[in-house]
């Protein structure tokens, strides 16, 4: 190698060393001999490595939210096996206080209380639950005392509802009444009866009426819509409180201090419910909410509002409606739509208004229930 050579390599050489010291990328220095264009000698050089991309904010965004979902879909797996086991426990506890009647080939549980010595043409209360109502024996069960040797009177679980079995029918509004009409008979409830509706029920009571008008004798409701307020009403939420109970939700939230009440707000918490009347209702909860039979009565619950609307004749039975002043909030709009309900359902009606109660006035004052029921017996016979 000659001089001149050696001279070139060096001030290489210095030159990547002064941009080492500068922070600057190191350049390969030139090995290839004057005119040539190629390498002079088998010299290696070392690759430098390449920094490691960081992942972009919306990929670590999609990395967090797919964890969460795994985690989420466990959870809920484990609390629908949460909730199935506690079903188990559940059934074994839910004991139907009536009997258990057979209807179209299903079971329909019948509660009822007969006066002693009642005379044949002393009408009998059937008590009709509203929409949703989990447990219509316990819902109406502060007003068995005041009912009790004054006035015999019975309670049927639709189907779907209660201690009464589940239907493979559709629930259509002359079904349901063609049910409870059986049930009673089968059960040796007899006419006449009072029927006394809760809320959606009311639709129940008047088709009754309308199928079978000389085993009436007559109608109050609670707190309940004419047929022409249900054929507007919008549908109420029912798949997620469904979901919220087969997951083990509602189970594990019976466990927080005051969630009862909560869940019961238009119910007074529960308050006039005896402990096993509680207990009953909270099982009845857990065990038959939002099932296929309660979740189809509203999906028809407009077309049932037209049948009865269809079939309209001013029936000629009292009807009397109560209704709840919501602590002093009940609008005047809402008054005048009850009594226009029962001025044009019925040739002889009435409007109370119940005061400190809400929507369930049997959870508030069952007592106002019980004395319209009985002024409506002693003048029908």
């Amino acid at each position: 190698m000659d001089q001149d050579e050696r001279a070139k390599r060096r001030a290489a050489m210095e030159e990547l060393v002064a941009q080492a010291d500068a922070g600057l990328p190191a350049q390969q220095p030139q090995t290839s001999s004057e005119g040539s264009g190629g390498p002079t000698g088998p010299e290696k050089t070392k690759k430098s490595k390449k920094p490691k991309k960081k992942k972009s904010f919306f990929r670590r965004l999609l990395s967090v939210i797919s964890w969460l979902i795994i985690i989420g879909l466990v959870a809920l797996l484990a609390g629908f096996v949460y909730q199935a086991m506690g079903e188990r426990e559940d059934r074994a506890a839910y004991i139907a206080p009536g009997e258990k009647v057979e209807v179209n080939g299903h079971r329909m549980h019948v509660y009822s209380e007969q006066k002693a010595g009642k005379a044949s043409d002393e009408p009998t209360v059937v008590l009709i639950a509203g929409w949703g109502t989990v447990n219509p024996y316990t819902s109406f069960s502060p007003m068995y005392p005041f009912l009790r040797d004054k006035i015999s009177f019975a309670v049927v679980d639709r189907f779907g509802y209660g201690y009464s079995d589940l239907t493979d029918e559709k629930r259509r509004v002359d079904r349901i009444t063609e049910e409870l009409r059986q049930a009673l008979i089968e059960a040796k409830v007899e006419p006449p009866y009072i029927l006394t509706a809760h809320s959606l029920g009311s639709l129940e009571a008047i088709r009754f009426a309308q199928k079978y008008p000389d085993e009436v004798a007559g109608i109050v409701t609670i707190d309940s819509g004419s047929p022409e307020f249900y054929l507007t009403f919008p549908e109420q939420p029912t798949q997620l409180i469904r979901l919220a109970v087969k997951s083990g939700i509602v189970r594990a939230l019976y466990h927080v201090n005051g969630f009862t009440e909560y869940l019961n707000g238009q119910r007074n918490g529960l308050r006039l419910l005896s402990p096993t009347m509680k207990e009953q209702e909270r099982l009845a909860t857990l065990l038959v909410s939002m099932n296929d039979n309660v979740i189809d009565e509203m999906r028809n619950m407009k077309a049932n509002a037209q049948q009865v609307i269809d079939a309209k004749t001013r029936l000629n039975i009292p009807i009397v409606q109560l209704v709840a002043d919501r602590f002093g909030e009940v609008s005047e709009d809402w008054l005048e739509m009850q009594r226009n309900f029962g001025k044009s359902w019925s040739t002889q009606s009435e409007t109370v208004v119940v005061q400190n109660s809400a929507h369930s006035i049997q959870s508030y004052d069952p007592q106002a229930i019980v004395d319209e029921v009985l002024e409506m017996a002693a003048k029908s016979r």
